[in-house]
Order: structure tokens, then sequence, then C-alpha cells
């Protein structure tokens, strides 16, 4: 019996060695995506230089470039004699990294680049994430002047580039709409405009916003919708919104723009030109102007995900931006055969009939990775 307790004496700091080891080998084969850091920052509020110097990445057209140096990426200043700019500039701003395994330093490339496989169009792209979590409220000095911030850089680089296209999804969709009065194109995928109505899940895996900085975020949103709505900027100025009809979060983000809901709200039509069920031959999809809601008929947060794994997300972006094939004919009688398809699959039921999802998966929240 002695010798039993004496083996388990000897046993337990072995376990807590390998233990020890094998967090170590986790730690080390994840940090290049942040994976290990940005879950412990996001829980303690610990910030790290790692993730930080993942804060934007940007990626010129041209490969000699070389006016943006790689130590630059906590804060990038646009460099005003830089002349290897394209027509095009993407500013793509990636989701929670909390629930996807880390910080993505490139969330969107793959779809940025399908789209544009088979064109000659030449486009810059800056990637920006968001190392503290917390809907990008935070600048790159930890204070609460994160709007500010990428309002500016974005206004900045609206000044440089002939065209700037945001486009993110979740809480990387929030600061999209927070900055789609200075962009020329803006598409959102499942957008938090209200953090106050996120479950417990969002706030314990770290998608921090205090009740202060929420009020910032519906507040500018609602101002940007008006003023784009009413056509109140100075140049041609589009914003699309698309929600998965059938997720009960994003119905309550929904509900606060479009009205219903349990609440009964009223319907915001000082801010939006068209809500509709989505139609990918919906002439209002390639509109240059205007504040639009679509909705699919899908009960994932994970909108642009399913949408690319069913082949509707790049047929979708291309009507948002235009973007048109020149190797291969347009409009083939395959290609209209895909679209039909694609428009039996999205076809979705009323607004006023919205489904009721059973409150178990009400908090289910997942972010996708594009």
């Amino acid at each position: 019996m002695v010798h039993l307790q004496w083996g388990l004496y000897a046993l337990i700091p072995s376990l807590i060695i390998l233990i020890l080891a094998f967090l170590f080998f986790f730690i080390k084969r994840h940090r290049g995506h942040g994976y290990f850091l940005s879950k412990f920052s996001a829980f303690t509020r610990i910030r790290f230089n790692h993730l930080e110097q993942r804060r934007q990445t940007y990626c010129p057209a041209n490969q000699d470039c070389q006016c943006h140096p790689v130590d630059s990426s906590s804060h990038i200043q646009p460099n005003l004699s830089c002349t290897h700019r394209s027509p095009t500039l993407y500013m793509s701003f990636a989701g929670a990294a909390m629930i996807v395994g880390g910080v993505r330093t490139t969330e969107w490339c793959g779809s940025i680049s399908q789209l544009h496989d088979q064109t000659d169009n030449s486009f810059d792209v800056l990637f920006l994430t968001d190392p503290a979590q917390c809907f990008y409220l935070q600048d790159p000095d930890y204070k609460w002047q994160g709007l500010i911030y990428y309002r500016n850089l974005v206004k900045t680089y609206s000044t440089l580039y002939q065209r700037v296209i945001l486009i993110g999804a979740s809480l990387g969709g929030s600061m999209v709409c927070m900055c789609a009065d200075l962009a020329t194109i803006s598409i959102a995928f499942n957008p938090v405009l209200d953090p106050t109505l996120l479950g417990l899940p969002w706030r314990i895996m770290g998608a921090f916003c205090p009740a202060r900085q929420a009020q910032v975020i519906r507040e500018q949103v609602q101002t940007n919708m008006e003023k784009i709505k009413s056509e109140k900027v100075n140049h041609n100025c589009v914003l699309h919104i698309h929600w998965s009809q059938l997720s009960a979060p994003d119905q309550r983000q929904a509900h606060r723009v479009v009205g219903g809901g349990k609440q009964k709200k009223s319907r915001q039509k000082e801010c939006l030109t068209l809500v509709s069920d989505f139609d990918i031959n919906n002439p209002c999809l390639s509109s240059p102007v205007g504040v639009y809601v679509w909705f699919h008929r899908c009960s994932r947060h994970a909108l642009a995900m399913h949408l690319k794994r069913s082949r509707q997300l790049i047929p979708l972006l291309r009507h948002h931006l235009g973007v048109k094939s020149e190797s291969i004919p347009q409009n083939t009688s395959q290609e209209k055969e895909e679209e039909e398809e694609q428009a039996k699959q999205s076809t979705v039921i009323d607004m006023s009939t919205l489904a009721e999802v059973n409150d178990t998966n009400e908090h289910e929240v997942r972010v996708p990775l594009i």
C-alpha cells in the first residue's frame, strides 16, 4: 500500500511535466497564427506584440513596391509618395479570432483572389485584424479611439484610390458599417450592430464591448445609413448587409434596423433603400448607391462560409462589385443555369414570417474564415 502511495506521488509531477510539455509544443506550433495568444489575450486583456504585428497587413498588387515596410504593420500610415497603387483597394476587416482558432492575418484573401481569377483587374488589399477582440473600437495604443483611427484610415485611402471596397463578417462587418459612408462599396455579412444583444458565449469567448462603446456603434451605424440612403455623401456609396434569416442572434441584430421581432420594433425607413429576400437576379445587387438588406435562408451565423460552400458567394460578390470575367464570354447558357439554381437555393420567406429558432440554439455563434 505504501509503495502504491509513493507511486502516485511520483506520477503527479510526471503528469504535470507532460501537460506543460504539451502546452509548450502546442503554443510553439500555433504561435504563427496567434491561436493560443489570441485566446489568452482575449480572456486576460493582456496585449502581445506578436498579435499587434498582425493588426494590419498591406498587400500591393505590384510585388516590387517597397513603400510600406513590414515593421509598420501595427501603425500603418499610407505612404503618400507611393507610385505603385492600383485603381482599387480592398479593406478586409477580419471577424472574431476567438471562435475560429486564432488571429487570421488575411481573412477574405481566397475569395478576393478567386473573384479576380479570370480578369485583368489590378487591386491592392489591406487586411485588418482586431487583436483586442473589441469590435475594432480600440486603436493600436489601446485607447477607445478605434472608431476615429479606422475612419481616418479609410478616409485617407479613399483619397488615394479610385475605389475603396470594405468587406467583413460579424464584428468585422460591424466596422464595415461604421466606415461605409467613406468607401465606394461596403459589404457586411451578419454584422453585429448592437453588442448588448449578444449572448453569454460571445462575452465569455472574448468579444468585449462595454455598454458605452456599444452605444457608439449603434449611433455611428445609424448615422452612416441615413447619409448613404439620402445620398448626403459626395461620391457614389453603397452598403450591402447580408443576414441569416433563420439565425436567432442575427434576427435580433436585424430587427433593430428592419423592424419586427418580439418587441415589434418599427422599421428605420430613413436608413433603408431596400429590404429583400436574396435573389441573385435582383438588379439592386449591382446598385452603386443606397443601403440594401438581404436575407438568406440560413440558420448559421457563418453566412459567408455557407454561401461559399454552396458556390453562391463569388457570384454574389461579382454582382456587388461589377466584376466581369474578361477571358471567357459572359452570360453563357451554363452561367444562366447556375444563377437560376443559386436563385432557387436562395429563395426565402418574407420578413413578416421570420422563423423562430429554438432557444437552445440561440447563442450558437460561428464566425467564418473566407
